[in-house]
């Protein structure tokens, strides 16, 4: 009697809405009978005003819910296997380069041909692109290389200053290495102006270094825009060398690939060390803006690059062999070519560097202010 009595007493302890009875006690002691509850007892619904959902986010209950988005570690291998590539290809066409434009008779006489045409020329070219090589100054240099460290400080990435280093110095030394020790310039050829040897252009590695460090440093949402502006400062500066009697176009195609081989150097290098230090679970996503950043600019550099590049090289093959140095419709046709190629090779180097550049790690995200 008095059992049973107990036992309804404890049962009238749990109201029949009350959450709990999901497991309160049977009519026995020591059991349990699971009971479904009416509703879900935990369900909110959601607050309109707080602006659009965020999984990545906690939710109003206190669990986080899983993140998405696409894994840092799922690009990495391509990338550090493409840069190593890139970086070979750079080198061996710097060495083909320089054996064939300053090494051969026709390669000297083909760039006298293009630096008789620039300094003959009084057109557009000369007039609007030349005064861009005046900004390639010192003090122009340090000031983008200070707003670099800015946006490396400001990012509290540390780590991209030596990217920067690394870059801008090892691209520059290599430079002034070969122009001074490894590349000997010697006339072979009658009417080639005889001058100390200008192979690579420091004017050209100095904008193209310290404009793809920017570039690789800046924040995700001026990254393209970055990119197109540098590459056309590049540009204009690569073909102001030439237009203004400083370097000839293989000085300046040099420059371009000695910058590139470190480049795609320090690119894989990179992926192999976010390769080590990725995590493999949720906690290794790649930052949605990061990893988005430069997928509008890096293509449309890409495909501009590639038809200028192939246009200039149709151009070039027209003019004939052998080359007549004083003849004036085969100074125009070769000065065309030069002045698609090398804009073109700038802006597939940087399309390539955006495309092989690490996103960043994605941020934990903390919890919401209403």
């Amino acid at each position: 009697m008095n059992a049973r009595h107990e036992d309804a007493s404890h049962e009238e302890a749990w109201p029949e809405d009350d959450p709990r009875g999901a497991h309160r006690p049977g009519p026995g002691y020591g059991h349990s009978t699971p009971v479904e509850p009416d509703e879900p007892y935990d369900v909110r619904e959601p607050d309109e005003s707080r602006g659009p959902y965020d999984p990545r986010e906690p939710d109003d209950v206190g669990a986080v819910a899983a993140p998405s988005g696409p894994h840092r570690r799922s690009g990495l291998i391509p990338r550090l296997l493409v840069g190593l590539l890139g970086a070979a290809v750079c080198t061996a066409l710097a060495v083909l380069l320089a054996k064939g434009a300053v090494g051969t008779a026709r390669g000297q006489r083909l760039d006298q041909l293009i630096l008789s045409a620039a300094q003959n020329d009084d057109g557009p070219i000369t007039q609007v692109i030349f005064p861009a090589l005046n900004t390639v100054t010192v003090p122009v240099v340090l000031l983008l290389l200070a707003l670099a460290a800015v946006f490396a400080l400001v990012r509290r990435r540390p780590s991209l200053l030596l990217q920067i280093l690394v870059i801008v110095a090892g691209a520059n030394l290599t430079v002034q290495v070969v122009k001074s020790f490894v590349v000997d310039r010697t006339a072979l050829a009658e009417d080639i102006d005889v001058t100390p040897n200008s192979f690579p252009s420091g004017h050209t590695a100095l904008a193209i270094s310290v404009a793809l460090a920017l570039i690789l440093v800046c924040p995700a949402r001026i990254r393209g825009l970055v990119a197109i502006l540098g590459t056309a400062w590049v540009a204009a500066a690569g073909v102001g060398t030439i237009a203004g009697g400083w370097h000839r176009p293989s000085d300046v195609l040099g420059a371009l690939l000695v910058t590139g081989a470190w480049t795609f150097l320090l690119l894989a290098v990179d992926a192999a060390l976010a390769l080590a230090r990725t995590p493999r679970g949720p906690e290794g996503l790649a930052h949605p803006r990061d990893a988005r950043a430069g997928r509008g600019a890096g293509p449309l550099l890409a495909v501009l690059g590639a038809v200028a590049v192939a246009a200039g090289m149709v151009v070039l093959a027209t003019v004939p062999t052998p080359i007549d140095l004083d003849d004036a419709s085969h100074q125009a046709r070769a000065y065309l070519a030069t002045v698609l190629v090398i804009p073109g090779s700038v802006a597939v180097l940087t399309a390539a560097a955006l495309g092989l550049r690490v996103p960043d790690l994605a941020r934990p995200a903390g919890p919401r202010s209403r």
